[in-house]
Formats: C-alpha cells, structure tokens, sequence
C-alpha cells in the first residue's frame, strides 16, 4: 500500500512540476514615451530564449504597480531572414524602481512579470512567471543591461 501511494505522489508531481527555468542576459533602451504610458523599455534577450522584448511600467513614484510584457522569441543565432519561434506575454504585477535626476530609469529590480499566454512554439504556455533586473551604464545611462528569468 505505502509503494502504491508513493507511486501515485510521484505521478501527481510529475504532471505539476515540469516547469523550466530560462536564463537571458538583457540589453537595450528606455523609449520616449507620454507620461500616462509610464516607462517603456525595448529589450533584446540572449540565453536560453533568445528575442526581443518590450516591457511597459506604471509606477507611483519609484514603485511598480502594473504593466504589460511582450517577449518574440527568436531561433539561436537568429538573422533577418529568420522566423519567430513564438511570442510570450504576460502582465507586470510589482518591483522597485530607481529614476535619475531628469525622470529617466537608472535601475528597476525584481520586476515580477506574470506568464499568461504563449503563441508557436510556445503555445502550450498558460502560465509562469518571470523576473526582470535591469541597471543603466554608468558610463551611458540610455544603455540597459540586466537579467531576465523565465519559468514555465
């Protein structure tokens, strides 16, 4: 009986944990943008999910109360030529920001983005979630470097 149950345990996780985690290093800019579309940050990733991001933040003051995140996934070694792999998008649901002396994003930790929905490759996804660090160059503050952690 107890090998039976032990059994039956490991098949119920097996069906709610094969989640994975993906890791992608960020680089990008702060877009221009009116104050009621918060911040809007254009993003290329490379990793485990390479592609292009856009993320938008609304904020009060320098904490990060929504926004929307859109990720097109692109094959390795992608060029011109290449397909999209499939699209992620998901919701910003909280993080910190800091802004610089003229308003524009010097850093913006622990982003929480909620997965809702996937389209190609990806359109299995339903769900996930995903953490966004990014920090301006000290030596260019309009260039954005950072993490970005995916698990779906």
């Amino acid at each position: 009986m107890k090998q039976v149950l032990l059994m039956l345990v490991s098949l119920v996780l097996a069906g709610v944990l094969p989640m994975a985690t993906y890791n992608d290093t960020l680089n990008g800019s702060e877009s221009a943008a009116l104050a009621s579309e918060g911040i809007v940050l254009n993003l290329a990733a490379s990793g485990d999910l390479p592609g292009m991001s856009r993320v938008t933040l609304t904020r009060n003051g320098t904490k990060v109360t929504g926004g929307s995140w859109r990720m097109t996934v692109l094959p390795p070694n992608a060029n011109a030529s290449s397909n999209e792999r499939g699209k992620l998008v998901g919701t910003i649901t909280g993080g910190t920001l800091a802004l610089t002396g003229t308003g524009t994003l010097a850093s913006a930790s622990a982003v929480k983005v909620t997965i809702q929905s996937g389209t190609g490759d990806f359109a299995a996804v339903t769900s996930g979630n995903a953490t966004i660090t990014i920090t301006a160059d000290a030596n260019n503050p309009t260039q954005l470097t950072g993490t970005l952690v995916l698990t779906f």
